[in-house]
């Protein structure tokens, strides 16, 4: 009798181990995000010469812990925009998630990504700036040839401005 009382105290202190050991994700994050603006030096911006912000920075979060990065603009055009990167998430404090980007070709270090959720919005802040998400049902449609089109423009030849 002993020893069944041990091995079931035994399974239960098991059992709450492994349930304790995921990792807690906020459901609010799970979904499609997608760049609304960008805000450098008091200044805010929705597009990129006619480019939307959320045309490059829109992101799909799971419940695993994976993210998808969904840039509409082409991978022969900006290098890894859909290919080539695992990109995980997980809280590091309340109202803040990390994005941990690692370059599965081994060409760039390994990268983090600070959000705060603020107003229903992730945004991300570097120095004087940030990128603005909201989260949608779907993402934004946008004419891929228009865009891969500019986008090789500004990489070939440097257009700015």
């Amino acid at each position: 009798m002993k020893k069944i009382i041990a091995l079931t105290l035994s399974a239960i202190v098991l059992m709450c181990c492994l349930a304790g050991c995921g990792a807690k994700r906020d459901p609010k994050y799970y979904g499609k995000w997608e760049a609304t603006r960008l805000e450098a030096s008091g200044e805010s911006i929705d597009n990129f010469m006619g480019i939307p912000v959320g045309a490059i920075f829109r992101f799909e979060i799971n419940e695993d812990g994976k993210v998808v990065w969904n840039s509409a603009v082409d991978n022969s055009v900006i290098q890894n925009a859909n290919n080539d990167l695992d990109i995980r998430w997980k809280e590091t404090e309340e109202n803040r998630i990390q994005f941990k980007v690692t370059d599965l070709s081994g060409k760039t270090d390994t990268q983090t990504m600070e959000f705060v959720y603020r107003d229903g919005e992730l945004v991300v802040e570097e120095n004087d700036s940030a990128i603005y998400l909201s989260k949608v049902d779907e993402f934004t449609e946008i004419d891929t040839d228009l865009l891969n089109s500019a986008a090789s423009a500004i990489q070939n030849f440097g257009i700015t401005q």
